[in-house]
């Protein structure tokens, strides 16, 4: 199955196919630890929750010619509500939380990746 994206959201506009991600993608919530201190000494935690909102992380090795396309796509719709559909068929909408998105070159490609070279990017996505 592959991974879709599809922006910006609920007009779609523009569709871009990915393969499946590497292996380790994860899904996440976004709550955070509160520590603090009263005037007598006494701790408090407290959890700050968002609502159920989830951070997920994928990691794609793309070959060069599609790393320009995701690009594009990319710095068309950044700050803009995207939905995306995974390798294991969830639908998501949210933002894209990289900034900047790097794509790093992974090494020399074989005949059958277009653009010669395989690049490697990262992608983090706050659920809405």
């Amino acid at each position: 199955m592959s991974f879709i994206l599809k922006a910006p959201y609920p007009g779609l506009v523009t569709t871009t196919l990915l393969p499946s991600p590497q292996w380790g993608d994860s899904k996440g919530l976004t709550a955070t630890v509160i520590s603090q201190r009263s005037m007598n000494g006494t701790g408090y935690t407290y959890v700050k929750s968002r609502d159920g909102r989830k951070k997920l992380l994928w990691r794609f090795e793309i070959a060069r010619n599609k790393a320009l396309e995701l690009r594009e796509f990319l710095n068309s719709y950044q700050g803009k509500l995207i939905q995306v559909i995974d390798h294991d068929g969830d639908t998501w909408l949210g933002y894209f939380r990289n900034n900047p998105f790097e794509f790093m070159g992974s090494g020399r490609a074989g005949p059958s990746w277009p653009g010669g070279e395989v690049m490697s990017i990262q992608l983090e996505f706050e659920q809405r």
